[in-house]
């Protein structure tokens, strides 16, 4: 039986808010490694700093839905400043690991919103909305308030198993954003190998400055790749990749979802993937069609001339009897 997310606000809706963040923290308690082949930042420390980490953008997302309540904004709020409430959440939740850790970084981005790494200013730009505004709706003001028809589903009923999805998102995709960060403020290898090493955060896997590079290395291309290669063809086809928490480690999966918006934030590098992929799919076609065509031939044009080439053995083979006889 599908259970669906309340539709407004209310007891229930407060009930099903508490239940869901208290399976949450209890999935913490699984194992946090990345089960997948998707890289993350977060792959390179232990799973005592995971569950920190998330424990405290769990605790900042709450803060955070408090806060929207009790200022009373709307949802065209949201909308409109849902971009800045993701950063401001982002920096709230890096402030308190920070403090906690004692890590000491200088401010990982400045007045204009820049983060530091432009990978992470330019995803926070091109998936803000998926990342939290649905979410932040279904948990203020229940699945009837969301007209964005983001994911397709039929009359604003939200089954409570794609909350839940979207809050494990949430938390893995902004542990991974913030951890990058961090990451990008430690410039050399060394200072990232004392980060890492001063903090006792990283994992036995990575216990040298060698093995961290290549981390490093893979990371940086894999996002590069990612972000350039991958996400316009997951845009195209209207997909979204969603990371959940499972009893076997993190995981992720792909999702439909509205983007034809997120189409105009493209870059021209990615523009060209899309046109490409447009090309693609006009051009593949044809040429499968002439490549069978021309199989098609080739097998005919084989088959006949090995045909009269049997005819003519044949035939030689009859006037060579013939002759001796």
């Amino acid at each position: 039986m599908i259970r669906y997310w309340p539709d407004k606000q209310g007891i229930d809706l407060n009930i099903q808010i508490s239940n869901l963040f208290k399976k949450i923290y209890l999935k913490l308690n699984f194992n946090l490694y990345n089960t997948t082949s998707h890289l993350l930042s977060i792959d390179i420390v232990n799973s005592y700093f995971k569950k920190e980490l998330f424990q405290i953008i769990l605790l900042e997302l709450e803060i955070l839905i408090l806060d929207v309540i009790e200022l009373d904004i709307n949802i065209n709020d949201i909308y409109a400043l849902n971009q800045k409430i993701l950063i401001d959440l982002i920096s709230k939740s890096l402030i308190s690991c920070q403090q906690i850790f004692k890590i000491q970084v200088t401010e990982f981005y400045n007045v204009n919103n820049k983060f530091s790494s432009i990978i992470s200013s330019r995803r926070i730009r091109l998936e803000h909305r998926l990342l939290l505004q649905n979410l932040l709706v279904y948990l203020v003001f229940g699945s009837s308030a969301d007209t964005t028809n983001l994911y397709l589903f039929p009359d604003s009923r939200i089954p409570s198993k794609h909350v839940e999805i979207l809050l494990d998102n949430v938390v893995i995709q902004l542990g991974d954003i913030i951890f990058y960060e961090l990451m990008a403020c430690n410039k050399s290898t060394l200072q990232l190998f004392d980060f890492l090493k001063g903090h006792n955060i990283c994992r036995t896997t990575y216990i040298s400055a060698r093995s961290i590079a290549t981390f490093k290395n893979n990371l940086l291309w894999y996002n590069y790749i990612t972000y350039y290669f991958k996400q316009p063809r997951v845009i195209y086809n209207n997909r979204y990749q969603v990371w959940i928490f499972s009893s076997k480690g993190l995981n992720s999966q792909y999702i439909y979802a509205s983007r034809e918006q997120d189409i105009k934030l493209l870059s021209h590098l990615q523009f060209i993937i899309i046109v490409l992929l447009e090309l693609q799919d006009f051009v593949t076609p044809k040429l499968q069609n002439i490549l069978i065509l021309l199989s098609k031939v080739c097998v005919y044009i084989i088959r006949y001339l090995i045909s009269n080439s049997l005819k003519v053995l044949l035939k030689s083979i009859s006037i060579l009897i013939r002759t001796k006889s």
